[in-house]
């Protein structure tokens, strides 16, 4: 029984193969894939461009969406929603991870005489 194909040649693959017979392609586990095969980054709020809690940034960062959109969706949906919205949106807030603070190399050190 086949249960995918190949990327490269399009040939049907066997169960639990882990290349491609016809071509040598190694064959790539399932899993969320952003355009041209890139893996997604996890889901996490961003620290720049965040207006409240970088929820809808986040989101919009992850899925390739609008996120002026995005923000006027949610806020429909805790207006249309009240009780509903307003706890999924904390929810996230509470759920979603910050983005890693960046941190600066030292580029020398400093000698004191």
């Amino acid at each position: 029984m086949t249960s995918s194909y190949c990327a490269g040649c399009g040939i049907p693959l066997s169960a639990g193969a882990r290349f491609c017979a016809a071509c040598g392609k190694a064959v790539n586990e399932p899993g969320p894939v952003f355009a041209y095969g890139v893996p997604a980054p996890p889901i996490m709020r961003p620290r720049t461009g965040r207006k409240l809690a970088g929820v809808c940034q986040g989101l919009a960062n992850h899925y390739g969406w609008d996120v002026t959109m995005t923000r006027v969706i949610a806020v429909l949906l805790a207006v249309a929603t009240f009780p509903i919205g307003l706890v999924a949106y904390v929810l996230f807030w509470v759920l979603l991870p910050d983005e890693p603070q960046a941190t600066t190399a030292v580029s020398s050190l400093s000698t004191t005489v």
